[in-house]
């Protein structure tokens, strides 16, 4: 008996020396010995042969817009010199994008943004820099979506980054009425009293050009108007105002409907002109902080629905 249990200790001490060895076989790799990448970092990889993307909104303005990309030594230790990155507008990127990705964004124009230098200098000491882009906002077309492509074409001396090298930016614009708002008001429909106002509701304004918005009701997930029939959350087919706005008073100077004067199925926008119609704005004019708006849903010629409400500014959208 004493013979067989010294023989299970040596056994057990040989099954933990083992286990102790392989333990040390698997142990993490020594990163220290990487060697120094350039990259463009986001979140994630696309994983999809195309370049990686990101999304950047912009206030339409006379007045250039700033955006600062990162340029990254990526690296166990910061460089010791000095480290000169070129980059480049890489624009067939955004054909290879749209192809894998079922997109048609439009290439920013050179109209549309300045570069102070294609290089930038990633000090010696630190691992990151930001590369400045002035966005031409002023020069683009609010009803498009732009892609802004970025390449590192020379790192420095440095291996460039095979998943990061590449970065798309997809350009949105938005005037300064732009914007989720909170409805409250009155709505009649004289041709089917079953069909009531959805108040208090939330909507937004959608940039259609520097100085026209149309209504999208988030919860329909279409661009038209919220309404009740029969209780039931609705909306009039083929039917959303769109403002045209005077940027000088912030005053709604018509009323069109976004599907066309009249849509395919007779309906148009006619503003009330009994209402105040105008943008309260913030004290430095840049954000709404509510309007009043009086208008009809014509059909067919005749009038059919008469608004009168309150849109008071919530958020961003």
């Amino acid at each position: 008996m004493k013979k067989n249990f010294i023989y299970t200790l040596l056994t057990v001490a040989v099954l933990m020396s083992g286990l102790s060895g392989c333990l040390k076989d698997n142990s993490q790799p020594d990163f220290t010995k990487n060697k120094p990448i350039i990259e463009l970092p986001i979140g994630s990889s696309s994983g999809n042969a195309a370049a990686n993307s990101i999304s950047a909104s912009f206030t339409v303005s006379n007045t250039p817009a700033d955006y600062l990309v990162w340029v990254n030594y990526a690296a166990p230790d910061a460089n010791s010199k000095d480290v000169t990155v070129t980059l480049s507008v890489d624009t067939a990127a955004v054909t290879q994008f749209n192809k894998v990705n079922g997109k048609n964004y439009t290439l920013l124009p050179t109209v549309g943004y300045t570069l102070p230098s294609n290089k930038i200098t990633i000090p010696a000491g630190q691992r990151k820099i930001q590369f400045p882009v002035k966005i031409n906002t002023a020069a683009l077309d609010p009803t498009k979506t732009y892609a802004f492509p970025l390449t590192i074409a020379d790192g420095g001396g440095f291996t460039i980054s095979a998943n990061f090298a590449k970065l798309i930016t997809i350009i949105t614009l938005k005037n300064k009425w732009d914007g989720v708002y909170t409805v409250t008001g009155t709505m009649t429909d004289v041709v089917n009293s079953a069909i009531t106002g959805q108040y208090p509701h939330d909507m937004q304004l959608i940039t259609q050009g520097p100085n026209v918005v149309a209504v999208y009701d988030p919860s329909q997930n279409t661009y038209g108007h919220g309404i009740l029939n029969a209780g039931a959350g609705s909306y009039y087919g083929s039917f959303s105002p769109k403002f045209p706005i005077d940027p000088a008073t912030n005053k709604i100077t018509d009323m069109i409907n976004y599907y066309g004067r009249p849509s395919t199925n007779g309906r148009d926008a006619i503003l009330d002109a009994s209402g105040v119609n105008t943008f309260i704005m913030s004290p430095d004019g840049s954000t709404p902080v509510s309007f009043k708006v009086k208008y009809i849903m014509t059909e067919n010629g005749s009038n059919r629905t008469f608004f009168e409400e309150t849109w008071t500014y919530k958020s961003a959208r």
